[in-house]
């Protein structure tokens, strides 16, 4: 499982919490306590949207030995900023450059996003209910299966198609399903975030620990991280309670947002 940061707001508030994110991937100590080593290092990428321009970056380098790619987008966060932020420890798909995240899909619907998850899901399930062929998909991720679920059958970034497909998927769900999605179109841009584990796994302390996310809400500050980013970044977290989704509408042009709190299922 991975490490995972949305934040929306002034990206110069937004750079201590990057610089948590880079920390808590390479020395995370809710993973070691897992007995899963303490690294996640399967490559990382992030989706960053300021000034009316979007970056999309992916490597399979550890996020904590890319430097470069790191100082320069630290160094892009200031002003109004959306930032997508995972880093990969696989369990599911291939470790390579494919299965590194965020994914970046078009839509025949005539929007387009950009999704990161962390947790394990039911992949075959996901397959079935995307109508695939299992054949296509031996390499690929769970994660990348729903991202090519929605490409299919989401039908809008409303509030209620989200909730309706991603309460769906969350049926699937083994350990985690803990996402962030952008959604771009024409009239609207749109965050949509989710928090859920699956209940009886976390009956183990560790896994809880582990798993849970984390909410900032500061004054012009949204962000929702994985647990291990309160160990190097000292602020008024809150533990999302599971089960939660977060609609983020974003007014770019005005530089503002707003984040509405719903419950999947």
């Amino acid at each position: 499982m991975c490490r995972v940061l949305f934040a929306v707001g002034e990206g110069e508030r937004i750079k201590p919490l990057l610089d948590a994110f880079v920390k808590a991937s390479e020395n995370d100590p809710y993973k070691a306590a897992r007995g899963k080593g303490s690294q996640h290092k399967d490559g990382w990428g992030y989706v960053l949207f300021r000034d009316g321009s979007l970056t999309h970056y992916r490597s399979e380098r550890p996020v904590f030995e890319d430097l470069e790619a790191v100082n320069k987008l630290s160094e892009s966060l200031h002003g109004f900023t959306v930032l997508l932020a995972h880093s990969r420890a696989a369990s599911q798909g291939s470790k390579d450059l494919f299965n590194v995240q965020p994914f970046a899909f078009s839509t025949r619907r005539g929007f387009s996003f950009w999704l990161y998850h962390n947790g394990d899901l039911d992949k075959k399930r996901i397959i079935d209910l995307a109508e695939f062929e299992e054949k296509d998909f031996e390499k690929a991720s769970d994660s990348y299966a729903f991202a090519a679920y929605l490409c299919r059958k989401l039908e809008s970034p409303s509030e209620e198609d989200l909730l309706r497909h991603y309460s769906l998927i969350a049926t699937t769900t083994r350990t985690s399903f803990n996402t962030g999605t952008l959604f771009l179109s024409p009239d609207s841009m749109v965050g949509f975030v989710t928090a859920y584990a699956e209940p009886t796994y976390l009956l183990k302390r560790q896994n809880w620990e582990y798993v849970r996310q984390i909410v900032l809400r500061e004054e012009g500050l949204f962000a929702v991280a994985s647990s291990t980013l309160e160990l190097y970044h000292k602020a008024k977290w809150k533990n999302a309670v599971n089960g939660t989704a977060f609609y983020v509408e974003i007014d770019h042009k005005n530089e503002d947002f707003n984040v509405k709190e719903l419950i999947l299922g």
